[in-house]
């Protein structure tokens, strides 16, 4: 089963076909969407090696996230095998509730789970957006000083969470 439990009752779990008319409800605030975007268009441009999962409180998606499995193979600054964490959000209704804070933590357990064989997950936030950089930093991804500067929103920072380390 691809569902481990956490603090605050927080589980990932991996998106079926099934589940994108939910997905498509979760949603952030207008000034987010710069740097996320949308379900609607995250879905519609997905990839085999997207692997979409729900962040789900009791039962209920509260959020979501995208672990590309090919990262490396678009983007320079990942080492080969890295995975990308992409299009995390917590929706805008549950926002405020320590819940991207409690997904934060629980990631690394997930990842080290179902991504054992990856050494890294590297994902890029824009300079802008200080409370996703802090959020990240605190859930123990490294910023090395690199900058990515190919976004459509400006300068953003490269942060690396090591897998086996």
């Amino acid at each position: 089963m691809n569902v481990l439990p956490y603090a605050m009752m927080i589980t990932l779990r991996r998106l079926t076909p099934a589940d994108w008319d939910d997905a498509r409800t979760l949603s952030v605030a207008q000034a987010q969407r710069e740097f996320v975007g949308t379900l609607d268009d995250i879905l519609d441009a997905a990839q085999p090696t997207d692997h979409f999962h729900f962040i789900e409180r009791d039962n209920e998606p509260v959020g979501f996230c995208n672990i590309d499995t090919a990262y490396s193979q678009y983007y320079e600054f990942a080492e080969p095998g890295e995975l990308g964490l992409r299009s995390f959000l917590i929706d805008q209704r549950f926002q405020g509730q320590g819940l991207g804070k409690a997904t934060s933590a629980a990631l690394l357990p997930y990842l080290k789970r179902h991504y054992h064989q990856h050494p890294a997950i590297v994902l890029t936030v824009n300079q802008r957006n200080l409370a996703a950089y802090h959020l990240y930093r605190l859930a123990g991804f490294e910023d090395d000083g690199e900058l990515y500067l190919g976004g459509a929103a400006g300068p953003q920072h490269v942060l690396r969470l090591r897998l086996n380390a």
